[in-house]
């Protein structure tokens, strides 16, 4: 039982360390930040802090923000125009929306969420998700969002907005975070599991989701509502230990097993990732950007409902 026991927590904190690594390397204290860690490193020059309050003006933003701070619009250009909503920008354009906030190469980002609820947070998770898509470790997201950044007096606020110099960032993409829909119709006949990050409703069928053709969610495909992940009392990702008890059974303990997670547009599912791929160390967790908007393009695709 001891041998089991030390065995298992070798396993929990290689997964944990293989989580936190890339970004520890980057200089940043994990897959979140604290506000106590962004006051401390304020001054550095290389860090770029990215302020995403507001889907299309930046009035919040102006009133009041992290000194040096850049805005940037959610979704805006950071999912795609077409027909398939979530969809992934052209390579070039994800890297000129980045390389515009001031990014470079060796820079430390810090995304700024308003910090009200899940859904919310699902766009940081996204842009989160995006950086490491096109190969830059150094992202981290406020734990807390805003408000746990002016719960200090002691925190400095500036106003305005200040013009930004574009940086040097160039993506290098690493798909094995994206799944595309072929590769989803082939995890499906593999029986690779696959995780719904939407509500309960949506995933049953009750309720169809915005552009997405048909109701329901893709045959044999787990649920894992993203809200369950969030504390809505403190706005926070609630504690490692309450993380691992939501883990579907499909993945179970097995770290190393390859599994795919969706939604409607990439939103919701981003949640998903962040916390099973970043906090929980799945290492083989790809986002389907696309999701159940892109899926049900095809009416040949199958859907189940209960």
């Amino acid at each position: 039982m001891l041998k089991k026991l030390t065995l298992y927590l070798a396993l929990a904190i290689a997964a944990l360390w293989g989580a936190l690594a890339p970004a520890l390397a980057q200089g940043l204290p994990g897959p979140l930040a604290s506000a106590a860690w962004l006051r401390a490193n304020i001054d550095r020059p290389d860090l770029v802090v990215i302020d995403i309050r507001g889907r299309t003006a930046n009035d919040d933003f102006a009133a009041g923000h992290v000194p040096g701070a850049v805005f940037s619009a959610y979704p805006g250009e950071w999912r795609g125009k077409g027909d398939i909503a979530g969809a992934v920008p052209e390579t070039a354009d994800l890297q000129a929306t980045i390389a515009a906030l001031g990014v470079n190469t060796d820079s430390l980002v810090v995304i700024v969420p308003a910090g009200t609820n899940s859904t919310e947070f699902g766009g940081a998770a996204r842009l989160y998700w995006s950086f490491k898509y096109t190969g830059h470790d150094g992202v981290a997201i406020l734990d807390g969002g805003w408000p746990a950044w002016v719960a200090d007096a002691a925190n400095p606020v500036a106003t305005g907005v200040a013009e930004v110099v574009a940086g040097n960032f160039t993506a290098e993409l690493r798909p094995e975070l994206l799944a595309t829909t072929e590769q989803v119709e082939a995890a499906l006949a593999a029986g690779i599991p696959l995780i719904d990050a939407r509500p309960a409703e949506q995933y049953a069928g009750a309720k169809k989701a915005g552009a997405a053709k048909r109701a329901g969610h893709i045959p044999g495909a787990a649920s894992l509502d993203s809200d369950l992940f969030y504390d809505a009392a403190s706005n926070r990702i609630k504690p490692l230990d309450d993380l691992r008890a939501l883990v579907p059974v499909a993945l179970g303990g097995d770290t190393g097993v390859q599994a795919i997670t969706y939604c409607n547009a990439g939103h919701w599912s981003a949640t998903d990732w962040f916390v099973l791929h970043e906090l929980l160390g799945y290492q083989n967790l790809a986002l389907y950007v696309d999701s159940m908007i892109g899926w049900t393009q095809d009416e040949a695709r199958p859907v189940a409902t209960n």
